[in-house]
């Protein structure tokens, strides 16, 4: 009986409506959600969608093209950089030897460089080295497996290889210094996309220069910067009026990450709006409900019917709705999924069914709280309603 004398004043065209524009919001939010978890491999921890980005400067060749220490101080200085990172070189040379089996062997001189390993995008337990370790991990630029693959392999007839198979290559290094040459055993540890260098570990680097070259000092010839936008005009205005050097590659592809950072997150709000509004007009909705029964609500009460039963009523409206909004939201997240799936694809992104668990789960934890919402709100509203008024007993003097 409670149930129907409450719910003569509600017009359910409204909630239709309001469970509608609802389900709009939280399935823009559900959307946008989806994309930062598909493309969070594009967009790794260091060149992260919504992180820092990386920007590697160097100077015009010549003899003396190497950063001072004063120079490096006043990069540090500057508010639209974070921090920086010394591409630190060997001060030997170096010839590095590959045998593989049933082919020739190979042997090509090249260089060694470092960096710290919060500029590096390849994260692994191995990548460490100590005096005493037999084997040294490197990492190489991942468009030297395709030079390899592609020009050399194809040319001579040697097998073509995989980033799968790198690791078992065995390296021989061979160190020549001013004062002595020591072999090594290396290993490919794996490809970077982002550094265009091949890189060993900082304690490596530094205990060879100083046991092979000890008189030699290492120059810092390029620098790796932590920025928030590569293409900002006042960090590119900063080095042209140093004469500094970069890749524009990288600057062009930082735009594009930082119009879709733009895009996301204009959806993204546009999303948190909607859903917001939407919270507010069910809110703003109760309440009239409540008014409009505020005599039935009063006349149940005095017959006996506690707060919490009339309440019950108003949360089944409130949680019907809610439930309504995040079915049709979590159906439109699903469908988009599946169709923005073969664009995912040109980027190379892997779009697995995980994300569905992620959205089921990120859907349960808003039912849930905006139910704790609603709950309380009703409840207040209708103690406020049932309050005694007191105003009539008093007396003037």
């Amino acid at each position: 009986m409670i149930d129907t004398l409450l719910k003569k004043q509600v017009d359910k065209s409204q909630l239709i409506f309001f469970a509608l524009s609802s389900s709009l919001g939280l399935a823009i939010l559900l959307i946008v959600i989806q994309l930062f978890i598909d493309t969070r491999s594009v967009f790794n921890s260091e060149n992260d969608l919504l992180g820092n980005q990386n920007l590697i400067i160097y100077k015009d060749l010549g003899r003396d093209n190497a950063f001072t220490d004063q120079e490096i101080k006043e990069l540090q200085q500057q508010p639209f950089i974070n921090k920086t990172g010394d591409f630190t070189h060997g001060t030997y040379r170096v010839l590095a030897s590959v045998t593989l089996p049933n082919y020739t062997g190979i042997s090509t001189e090249m260089f060694l460089e470092a960096v710290g390993d919060q500029f590096i995008d390849i994260k692994s337990i191995d990548w460490s080295w100590q005096p005493g370790d037999r084997e040294v991990p490197i990492i190489i630029p991942k468009n030297y497996i395709n030079l390899y693959n592609f020009g050399y392999a194809a040319s001579t007839g040697m097998p073509q290889i995989n980033e799968k198979i790198i690791r078992q290559i065995p390296i021989e290094l061979k160190l020549t210094g001013s004062s002595q040459t020591k072999m090594y055993s290396a290993y490919i540890l794996d490809a970077s996309e982002k550094i265009n260098s091949i890189l060993v570990p900082e304690s490596f680097l530094n205990h060879t220069n100083k046991t092979l070259s000890p008189n030699k000092a290492s120059k810092i010839s390029r620098i790796i910067l932590d920025v928030i936008n590569p293409s900002d005009p006042k960090l590119l205005e900063f080095l042209a009026s140093k004469n500094y050097n970069y890749l524009s590659n990288d600057v062009q592809n930082s735009k594009l990450s930082y119009v879709l950072k733009l895009i996301l997150s204009v959806v993204l709000a546009i999303g948190l709006l909607i859903t917001f509004l939407s919270i507010y007009l069910v809110v703003t909705n109760i309440n009239l409900l409540i008014l409009k029964n505020k005599q039935t609500i009063t006349q149940l009460h005095f017959l006996g019917y506690s707060k919490v039963q009339i309440a019950k009523v108003y949360h089944k409206i409130a949680f019907k709705i809610l439930g309504v909004s995040i079915i049709i939201a979590l159906l439109i997240s699903i469908g988009c999924k599946f169709w923005i799936a073969p664009y995912l694809e040109i980027l190379h992104v892997d779009s697995t069914l995980i994300t569905i668990a992620y959205l089921i789960i990120i859907s349960i934890i808003i039912f849930i709280g905006l139910a704790v919402y609603y709950r309380k709100h009703t409840n207040s509203k209708i103690q406020q309603m049932l309050r005694p008024n007191t105003s009539l007993l008093t007396t003037e003097n």
